[in-house]
């Protein structure tokens, strides 16, 4: 695994709309293709775990994801190089690799001093897993959201099987604009009535889900993203995924953490809003 190790070593990394970066063919295509032949018929719902609750709403399926991790992939001698895989996502070196090419922006979207994020990574038990989402006409994996303030970094590594011709299930990065702070309380009133000015939240990148391709984002209170809803789906849609997180015996917030309103920006915009007429 060390040419993958490089590739995260030699990518470029994207500053907008926050920190993250893009790695396609990650894995050697005959690691892929093995990992194609496994999952494309050993995945069961009835052995994996709920990964939230399934709603409906106008006919398209909201979350409903199920997931395995190390302990199912190695006691299912039929996914044997699924489990190496995540093994490998689950290794220091995978985590090193990915937060000393980032460190400078896990350091500045945190607050955390560099020797924190350093030591936290080499004393931390990292847990990759792998999700799936079942076939289905329309299905939306995760609603427009903020991780959890606890987490400083995030990886997502996609697998499509190639008879997988569904449409949609991208993930959108959005971008936070403080778009209701003018000068004019009215005239930004009514900009927002008549739609003028765009949400405060706004698709700013799309990636699609691709096969091989390896995404890691310095979680903050602004990497707001979503994954759009995904059509006409046959195949379930499999994503490895994990990263590095703070726990209670750190003791310690990231900049999120300590400003939990960054995660309620329609909350502040109608306290916003309320203060024009007070």
């Amino acid at each position: 695994m060390i040419k993958n190790l490089q590739k995260i070593d030699s990518s470029k990394i994207i500053t907008s709309p926050y920190p993250h970066l893009v790695i396609d063919n990650f894995l050697d295509s005959s690691t892929i293709e093995k990992i194609h032949d496994e999952l494309r018929f050993n995945l069961s719902k009835e052995e994996a775990q709920e990964e939230g609750k399934e709603i409906q709403v106008n006919n398209v399926k909201q979350f409903g994801a199920f997931a395995l991790d190390q302990k199912d992939l190695d006691n299912n001698a039929k996914l044997k190089i699924s489990s190496e895989v995540n093994r490998f996502f689950s290794s220091r070196e995978f985590m090193e690799s990915l937060t000393n090419k980032l460190s400078g922006f896990l350091v500045n979207c945190t607050g955390f001093e560099r020797d924190f994020i350093v030591n936290k990574t080499k004393s931390t038990q990292f847990n990759s897993q792998v999700s799936f989402v079942p076939p289905s006409n329309a299905s939306k994996r995760r609603e427009i959201h903020l991780d959890a303030t606890s987490n400083i970094l995030v990886f997502l590594y996609y697998v499509r099987l190639p008879e997988d011709y569904s449409f949609g299930g991208s993930l959108n990065l959005l971008s936070k604009e403080e778009r209701y702070l003018f000068k004019s309380k009215i005239g930004t009133l009514a900009c927002d009535m008549l739609n003028i000015y765009p949400s405060d939240l706004s698709i700013e990148k799309t990636y699609d889900y691709t096969d091989n391709r390896l995404i890691a984002i310095c979680s903050s209170g602004y990497s707001w993203h979503e994954v759009s809803t995904r059509r006409y789906a046959t195949t379930p849609r499999i994503t490895f995924h994990g990263g590095l997180v703070t726990d209670e015996k750190d003791n310690k917030l990231t900049k999120h953490g300590q400003n939990k309103n960054l995660g309620h920006p329609l909350k502040n915009k109608l306290k916003h809003l309320i203060g024009f007429f007070k």
